[in-house]
């Protein structure tokens, strides 16, 4: 039926123009979105319009709001002006409908239609008028009539498409409801035959979760004899039920017993008594074994067993049953009890433990839901409340078709009642709505999102199993003999679990199931091969679990979701996981606090995201290589730039060596205000940026080689300034190695560079000589004057650390000669260099001669590695001299400066310089000394920390 409507359009005769009076227009949701007038299709404009339309004829005559329209148009980031944008929007769909068919109100927009116009308005209206009619051929026709509506899936093609996963299982349910109710009463009047069969083997074949359409198809073949395909049918079931992750309900278990023992299922029932039964909503046909027997003595047992070997969570069990048998009943609801945790830890497991230790506190009964369906509000549980209906005595005719009125069923049926309900795997948006008020009632909420807004009397936030928890559950499935017989296979299958309870269960399995094999050949398994795929056994599997999770997320969220597989470790922050995923980094935050909620990712100390070891190797399978490359490519460019940047500001006039230019869509690098800033953003992220350098450079391609190549150069001389001593010979020593050399040697020659600083830093002298061999050598090829001149002032450093002053004046010559290639900075510190050589010698007139030079030169900045270096060499000269005061002073000049820096090294060196100059006055310089200890300790500066041990000795023996 469709609705007349006089339509009022523009000025050339097209949508929006006065259509003639009598026009009939036909609005149609239960397949693609389409408007017909006439029937003939009128263009609706696709996309956001599109959706506009819908969201309006899901509610004829009802208002829907600006902020929900919004939220269903622009789910990932509004425009700078959603209303005016919305606007243009409604615009376009009143051209469709006529001007007034919408209608602007405060809050929102209304479609002032008549209801039928909508075809799931008809076919409600159909549904409803069938449950009244008597006449059971009547109300065949009825419902049979509703199903003309129905032409796929309903609102397909919306996009965004957030409405159509909202929206679009529960219209389904109410199709599939009316479809199978046509179905009981085609098979009551006429019993089965080969278009009942074909038409409910297409239905099944489609929906093969639809428990009760499966019933029915199996009660029509088996009176047609044939049980084999019949018991066929319920096997497919079974096995669609569990790779969706939910249970078979009781009816369908009764109804396969009864198959196997041929239990009154060949008699059909009886048509003529039927239609003699009075009419009214539990008149209409319902095949036996299909519906529960309603009644006030219906005692549900759906609970699942108390789960076998049970491990650990010994305080959360006693938490939550003291909870659920607290005698003080909360006013106003039922005692609600919450798991929560991500995908794996158990909680459906301790959930289930504490139940089975409080049945006798609820003699009314036990309900299950399992409601991991869907996490979209409408879909909610639509399957699940059906069950728990059911299991109350509401079936067939008598079941709502709609989500909410099922939950409103649902909580006056518990009324009066003691009854223990176990919501499995809830949506924290949809929950409250369905929990009972009765307070003699209780319910066990897991959720794999935390529900702090839920009213609770106790709550569980569930982890990873520890060592000996996850070692406990292994044993007390597989046997303590066997784990005690390869206890490092053992060890290994724990560490590939990763401490997840779900993947100890599995391996568990699979080990008893399989006694002969070696636990080594399964650690080898999950080692060398498919861990995820491993991991698997009957219906349990961590890739399903992880896939749950996954599916609930939008088409963006997900690709972004997939993106990090880009980074080489499993923790980001926004700033990384923006420059990854090419937004900004609010969007970027906003979506990590979204994958932090569902679990997918954890929080971590210091604002990042870390996420488990299971998790990551999903994201890796269900990542696309293409993608994660190109955004790791970009990511490394961008990183690229900013230790370049990091560079210029701590040392604004030298070059940047070895570095060769990124990508020019490379997204810029992050800019630096200061030295402490630099600290606080490359301190926490040193060991991810040389991963990440690593992996390119293992993978061996142009120019991402370079990139990683140049990346580690540029590390190793920020950090060292900055951070530390730069003592670690890691990045220099990687990039040397590569199996892919870079494709410049400049970068080889600033990589021989770092190695030759840090090998001085660690105090192996002749392999810093030998390394800086290789770098002069390397930029004298090159033609790179002002590099080798750096490195011949290295050198002469190094000579003086060996105790060797005139090797050191000769090298240094040339550097403090030049006035071509080094700035003033530069050959400022080379005449300081040389002043620490001539007070090696003795010669302390021409020492303070270089200081004053230097001084003339260039005066470095009062907290500046410079600084440091000018207050360090002053110590030297004055105590070569014999100045004392002066030499102290410049002592304590050094450690202030370390310390404004922020270095631990420079402290702890110059501290240490301060115990010796001490000792080289007689003084005692007990307390310096184990000054630089600590630093140096605390801090893993070995080196330092071992002179200082020794210095510390001296002081003590007063030598």
């Amino acid at each position: 039926m469709t609705h007349t409507r006089d339509l009022e359009a523009g000025p050339h005769g097209g949508p929006g123009e006065v259509a003639e009076p009598g026009a009939q227009l036909d609005i149609r949701l239960l397949g693609a979105v389409e408007v017909r007038r006439d029937g003939q299709p009128v263009p609706v404009p696709s996309g956001r319009p599109a959706v506009v339309l819908a969201a309006l004829a899901l509610r004829p005559g009802g208002v829907v709001s600006h902020g929900t329209l919004a939220r269903l148009l622009w789910p990932d980031a509004q425009p700078e002006h959603p209303r005016a944008a919305l606007q243009t929007h409604v615009t376009r769909v009143r051209a469709v409908l006529g001007r007034t068919a919408v209608e602007s109100t405060g809050d929102g927009y209304r479609l002032e239609l008549p209801p039928d116009v909508v075809d799931v308005t008809r076919l409600r209206g159909l549904s409803a008028a069938a449950r009244a009619l008597g006449d059971l051929p009547g109300r065949l026709a009825l419902l049979d009539q509703a199903l003309l509506l129905w032409r796929g899936n309903p609102l397909a093609g919306l996009w965004p498409d957030v409405l159509t996963r909202q929206t679009a299982p529960s219209l389904l349910d109410e199709v599939l409801s009316v479809a199978e109710r046509a179905h009981e009463l085609r098979l009551a009047l006429h019993g089965p035959d080969d278009g009942v069969i074909r038409e409910l083997r297409a239905l099944v074949n489609a929906y093969p979760e639809r428990e009760r359409a499966a019933g029915q198809l199996m009660i029509a073949l088996y009176r047609e004899g044939r049980q084999g395909d019949a018991l066929g049918v319920f096997h497919g079931t079974i096995q669609a039920l569990r790779a969706a992750g939910r249970r078979p309900g009781p009816e369908l278990a009764a109804l396969h017993a009864r198959l196997l023992t041929g239990d009154d299922l060949a008699a059909p029932d009886d048509a003529r008594g039927l239609a003699a039964a009075p009419s009214g909503p539990s008149a209409e046909p319902r095949p036996a074994p299909v519906a529960v027997p309603a009644g006030p003595g219906t005692r549900p047992a759906q609970l699942p067993s108390r789960p076998p070997s049970f491990v650990g969570r010994a305080e959360e069990v006693a938490t939550l049953t003291a909870a659920l048998r607290d005698d003080a009943a909360p006013a106003g609801r039922c005692r609600t009890v919450v798991v929560s945790g991500p995908g794996g830890t158990g909680k459906t497991t301790l959930a289930l433990r504490v139940a089975h230790e409080v049945l006798d506190r609820y003699p009314d009964g036990q309900l299950f839901a399992d409601l991991r369906t869907s996490s979209d509000a409408a879909a909610l549980g639509t399957d699940a409340l059906a069950g728990l209906l059911r299991a109350l005595g509401v079936g067939g005719p008598d079941l709502p078709p709609c989500p909410l009125e099922r939950a409103e069923l649902f909580r006056r049926l518990c009324t009066g009642r003691r009854l223990l309900v176990l919501m499995d795997d809830a949506d924290p948006d949809t929950v409250g709505s369905l929990l009972p008020a009765e307070s003699g009632c209780a319910v066990i909420v897991t959720s794999r999102r935390r529900i702090p807004d839920l009213p609770a009397d106790a709550r569980a936030d569930l982890g990873m199993f520890s060592e000996p928890e996850a070692r406990e559950l292994l044993a007390s499935v597989v046997g303590a003999d066997r784990l005690a017989a390869e206890p490092g296979a053992t060890t290994a299958v724990l560490d590939r679990c990763a401490g997840s309870p779900l993947a100890v269960r599995i391996a568990a399995g699979r080990l008893a199931t399989r006694p002969a094999w070696p636990i080594e050949h399964f650690a080898g398994r999950l080692s060398d091969g498919d861990r995820l795929g491993e991991l698997r056994a009957g219906g349990l599997a961590v890739r399903a679990m992880l896939d749950a999770t996954y599916v609930s997320l939008q088409p963006v969220q997900a690709q972004r979701y997939r993106l990090l597989a880009a980074l080489t470790g499993a923790t980001v922050e926004a700033e990384t996981a923006a420059v990854v995923w090419e937004v900004d980094v609010d969007d970027a935050r906003r979506l990590l606090d979204r994958l932090a909620d569902i679990r997918l990712l954890e929080a971590a100390p210091g604002g990042g995201y870390g996420w488990h070891d299971l998790v990551d190797d999903h994201i890796r399978a269900v990542a696309d290589p293409v993608a994660a490359k190109a955004a790791r490519h970009r990511l490394l460019g961008h990183l690229l730039l900013t230790l370049r940047n990091a560079r210029l500001r701590l040392r604004p006039v030298d070059s940047v060596p070895g570095v060769p230019e990124p990508p020019d869509d490379c997204p810029p690098g992050r800019p630096f205000a200061d030295r402490s800033e630099i600290h606080a953003w490359l301190h926490p992220r040193r060991t991810q940026l040389v991963a990440l350098a690593r992996a390119e450079l293992a993978a061996g391609e142009y120019p991402a080689v370079d990139h990683a190549a140049g990346l580690l150069v540029l590390l190793d001389a920020v950090a060292r300034e900055c951070c530390d001593s730069g003592d670690d010979e890691e990045a220099a020593r990687t990039v040397l190695a590569a199996a892919t050399p870079p494709s410049h040697p400049g970068i080889t020659a600033a990589a021989w560079t770092n190695l030759t600083l840090t090998l001085a830093a660690q105090h192996r002298l002749d392999e810093a000589v030998a390394a800086a061999d290789h770098a002069v050598r390397l930029r004298r090829e090159l033609g790179d004057r002002y590099g080798e001149l750096i490195m011949f002032e290295n050198q002469a450093c190094i000579h003086v650390e060996a105790g060797r002053y005139q090797d050191a004046v000769d090298v240094i010559a040339a550097c403090v000669a030049d006035r071509e290639f080094l700035s003033a900075q530069v050959r400022a510190r080379c005449l300081r260099t040389r002043a620490r050589a001539y007070a090696g010698l003795g010669r302390c007139a021409d020492a303070r001669a270089d200081l004053a030079a230097a001084d003339a030169v260039e005066t470095p900045a009062p907290v500046s590695y410079d600084a440091h270096y000018a207050a360090a060499v002053t110590t030297a000269v004055h105590r070569a001299a014999g100045d004392r005061d002066a030499a102290l002073r410049s002592c304590r000049q050094a450690v202030d400066i370390a310390v404004a820096l922020g270095s631990t090294w420079m402290r702890a060196l110059s501290l240490l310089d301060t115990a010796r100059t001490l000792r080289h006055f007689g003084a005692d310089g007990r307390r310096a000394a184990a000054d630089a200890v600590a630093v140096a300790v605390e801090n893993r500066h070995v080196r330092l920390a071992a002179e200082a041990r020794a210095e510390l000795t001296l002081a003590g023996a007063g030598r």
